[in-house]
Parts: C-alpha cells; sequence; structure tokens
C-alpha cells in the first residue's frame, strides 16, 4: 500500500501535458501539478504566444508553473519579448520568462530567466535533481526593472548560460554567465508562466520568439590564434519585417536554403528573393512563395539627396558617417560601442538604418552568423535607437530594405543549424 501511495503522490507532482503544437513549440505543460490548470496559445496572424498559469512559485525543491516547450540538442540562442498581462494587483513574485529543462519533474535541473510582476529580472537555477534553487544566494540580478515588455535572451555554449536582457529600444546587456557541469545536451527549453499563488491565475504574452544556433565567433584581435571557419555551416534563414514605429517583428517565410536580394515590390504588397538559383516572392504579410518575375535587388549608394551615408572603422570602432556629394566635409554621426555596417536611408531621407554588431567582433569584417542587431537613427545624428536583435550578420541588411512607405525594414536572420 506505501508504494502504491508513493507511486500517486509521484504521478501527481509531474507534469501534465497537451502533445498539440502550439506554433514552433511540441507541447504544454503544467510542471508540480499546480491547483489551477494553465494554457498555452498561439496566434499565428500576430505571431503572438498566450500563456496562462497558477503556480506557487519556482523554488526550493519544488516547482508549480505552466511550461511551452519543444526539445532540443546542443546549443541554442533564446531570444523573445515577455509581457505580465493584467493582475496588476496580483502577487509582486509572479513571473514570465525562458526556461531551461532537463525534463518536466517537478523538481528537475533547470535555469530560467524571472520577469517579475514588480519588474525585478533575474536569473536562478537548480544544479541538481531534487536540491534547492541556488536563491538567493547566486541569483543573477538585472540593475534596472522596468513594469513593461522586457526583452530577454538566454544563450547555451556548452555548459555555459548567458542571459542578455534589454528594455525596448535598447540594446542588450550582459547579466552574467553561469556553468551547469552536469547540464545534459537535450534539454527542454520555452516560455513559462505562474501566478506565485496556488488560487491566482496569471496571463502572459511572448512574441518575436526566435530559436537558433550560435556558433563561437569564428576572429581574435591576436592574429596568432587559429580558428576555425565557419564557411562550411549551413542554417536555416527567415526573411522577416520589423515595424519602425513598434519594433514588431514577423517572420514572413522560414527557409532552409539561403536566401538573397531581397526586395520589397514597388506597391510594398510582396518579397521577391533569390534562393537555390530561382527568383521568387512570398506576400509582405507572409504566405506560401511562388515564382518571381520581380528583378533582384541591387546595391546604390546610400544618399538622402544632399549627403552621403557610409560606415568607417578609422576610429578603432566602425561608425557611421556622412559627407557632402562631393565626398568632401566628412562628420561622425556615431560614438557608439558597437559596430556600425550598411547605412541605408529611408524613403523619406529622415532615418538611417544599420546593423551593429557587438564590441567583441571584428571591426574590419562583417561576417555571418553573429548575435546583431538592426538601429535606427535620424539622417541629422542622434543617438540610436534598436529595433531587433537577432542571429545574423554578413546578408542580414540587403538593399533596398526599406519598404516604399517607410513603415518597415526587410531583412533576413538565421535559425538553427541544418
Amino acid at each position: 500500500m506505501k508504494s502504491l501511495i508513493l507511486i500517486a503522490a509521484l504521478f501527481v507532482l509531474t507534469a501534465w501535458s497537451s502533445t498539440a503544437q502550439v506554433g514552433e513549440f511540441t507541447q504544454a505543460a503544467d510542471i508540480g501539478s499546480p491547483k489551477r490548470a494553465g494554457s498555452s496559445a498561439y496566434d499565428e496572424a500576430s505571431q503572438t504566444y498566450t500563456l496562462k498559469g497558477g503556480g506557487y512559485n519556482i523554488w526550493f525543491n519544488h516547482d508549480e508553473f505552466h511550461f511551452l516547450y519543444k526539445k532540443i540538442k546542443g546549443d541554442f540562442l533564446l531570444t523573445a519579448n515577455f509581457q505580465l498581462i493584467g493582475n496588476e494587483q496580483g502577487n509582486g513574485h509572479r513571473k514570465t520568462g525562458w526556461m531551461i529543462r532537463e525534463s518536466t519533474n517537478h523538481d528537475a535541473v533547470s535555469i530560467n530567466s524571472c520577469l517579475h510582476g514588480d519588474g525585478l529580472v533575474v536569473l536562478q537555477w537548480r544544479l541538481m535533481r531534487g536540491a534547492y534553487m541556488r536563491d538567493p544566494e547566486e541569483e543573477v540580478f538585472f540593475p534596472k526593472q522596468y513594469f513593461g515588455e522586457n526583452i530577454i535572451q538566454l544563450e547555451r555554449m556548452g555548459k555555459k548560460i548567458t542571459m542578455r536582457m534589454a528594455h525596448p529600444g535598447e540594446p542588450l546587456a550582459d547579466m552574467g554567465s553561469i556553468t551547469l557541469p552536469e547540464l545534459k545536451d537535450e534539454v527542454l527549453i520555452g516560455p513559462y508562466v505562474l501566478a506565485h499563488d496556488p488560487d491566482g491565475m496569471q496571463e502572459a504574452r511572448v512574441w518575436n520568439v526566435r530559436i537558433s544556433t550560435p556558433v563561437p565567433p569564428d576572429w581574435h584581435p591576436n592574429r596568432q590564434v587559429k580558428l576555425a571557419s565557419h564557411a562550411s555551416l549551413a542554417f536555416t534563414s527567415r526573411i522577416e519585417t520589423v515595424e519602425v514605429a513598434t519594433g514588431k517583428r514577423k517572420v514572413l517565410l522560414e527557409n532552409a536554403d539561403p536566401i538573397g536580394a531581397i526586395a520589397f515590390s514597388p506597391d510594398g504588397k510582396e518579397v521577391a528573393f533569390e534562393s537555390g538559383g530561382k527568383i521568387l516572392s512570398v506576400p509582405s504579410d507572409g504566405g506560401p512563395a511562388k515564382p518571381s518575375a520581380m528583378p533582384p535587388a541591387t546595391q546604390r549608394t546610400e544618399t538622402d539627396g544632399q549627403y552621403l551615408y557610409f560606415a568607417d572603422g578609422g576610429t578603432g570602432t566602425r561608425q557611421i558617417w556622412r559627407k557632402k556629394a562631393d565626398g568632401t566635409d566628412p562628420v561622425q554621426l556615431t560614438f557608439d560601442l558597437d559596430h556600425a555596417w550598411f547605412p541605408q536611408v529611408s524613403p523619406d531621407g529622415k532615418w538611417i538604418v544599420y546593423l551593429a554588431y557587438p564590441p567583441d567582433a571584428n571591426p574590419q569584417k562583417a561576417v555571418a552568423y553573429h548575435r546583431v542587431s538592426l538601429k535606427l537613427m535620424p539622417t541629422s545624428g542622434g543617438a540610436p535607437k534598436t529595433l531587433a536583435h537577432l542571429f545574423g550578420g554578413q546578408g542580414t541588411l540587403q538593399h533596398p530594405c526599406w519598404s516604399p512607405d517607410g513603415s518597415r525594414i526587410l531583412f533576413v536572420s538565421n535559425g538553427e543549424k541544418r
């Protein structure tokens, strides 16, 4: 009889799951048998996930929360926007964020980013199954608080997990890294939500979800250090747009083969691209690809009619510059830690979008397969705004990238390794 009771108890403390596909995730589960059942949904039109969950907490050696996940092997780069919806009077420790977990057991080895209802953001983890969370002894805290959407990125490279964080429009800031020596090669990853109240229910909205396979940078400032080339690696490619006003991204197409020569049609309703030796097009709101008669995109000099805009690394950091049409009077416009590449002027001549590499990237060469971002600034100069964080690089920002009405930017990002 005792054995039967023990088996029943263990069953209760594991997860109830649904195997229905939700977006790009394969399962949804209530971990730890919370009192109130949660749910996950995906809106394909807006490419937004909505999670609802109860649960008392992710704490000590027993977790209760709602989890939307899939299995993944090896290294990965997870990026998304997270926001807790409603329930302003709920517990300040209600949470959402990215979860990395070895299993659906209630006390599994795990590491998770926690965006709290009171604006606190931390990284916490459990080193061994059944152990207490390393909390608060070794939590990693983000110094700023923000009561709204937050962009959270988790990167796995081997046994090391790194968390990065940004508020809308800001560059990602490194929060820190931790090493989990016993972390399995195959884990579960995905967004989660909990109410921090056994009788409560919390909703979270998650969008701009991107899962990619990172690679170590193929560059070192010491030229005597030889690194393997990444030229032979193959990744899935995505055609994406981002709204200039809101930063809302949309995947128009994901493709196994490389994508090039992307361009909006003159009316902005289609996007033409080259892949596998063929010219194809896809609706600018997303949909199936079809053969296209549109000519491939061509490069041109970046100008607003008065000035030429270009990137130069003469200062040690590649920055955006402008000069008069006759080549005189060069003026530096950006003074950023990031390296700037491929400036492109908006149709009305008021804005520049460019590709930014982090400070540790090669300032003399725009490589592929790197953590990069799209930044926006006025042509007259001023602090840049970050529009999108992505995995890409050479080939990401092609010309022309602006929609005819100037409301969207077209680009290519990379996904998981093939």
